[in-house]
């Protein structure tokens, strides 16, 4: 028996996102959304920038997150996230789990539609 630790469903998501951390833009590839985050695929580059700017307790800040959700016409969803787990996959590449901090209701709204509109695809 397959025991779901996930509070929520996640659904696969394609595209690019931005992350401003330290004042840098970086970026990275979608991978999955939930709502309450998401998940990309990034290089090391970023993960450099993100530990440069770890607090004394060793926590990466938070930082400001742009995307687009797949197949809508609708402007971009913006957050404010920080980093819920870090893994390395090889040299250069890394998998980054983000939560939302702080969605704006319409933001929100979109991004509970998206997952609904896929889940039951």
């Amino acid at each position: 028996m397959s025991y779901e630790r996930r509070k929520f469903p996640r659904v696969p998501l394609q595209g690019e996102a931005n992350l401003l951390v330290a004042g840098v833009v970086r970026n990275g590839v979608l991978m999955d959304i939930s709502p309450s985050g998401i998940q990309l695929e990034c290089r090391h580059q970023l993960i450099e920038q993100l530990s440069k700017a770890k607090s004394e307790a060793g926590l990466y800040p938070n930082f400001e997150l742009d995307f687009k959700l797949n197949n809508t016409k609708s402007s971009n969803v913006h957050s404010l996230c920080n980093v819920s787990y870090c893994r390395r996959l090889s040299q250069d590449k890394y998998h980054l789990g983000l939560d939302f901090i702080n969605l704006t209701e319409a933001d929100e709204a979109r991004v509970s539609e998206y997952i609904d509109h896929s889940a039951a695809a």
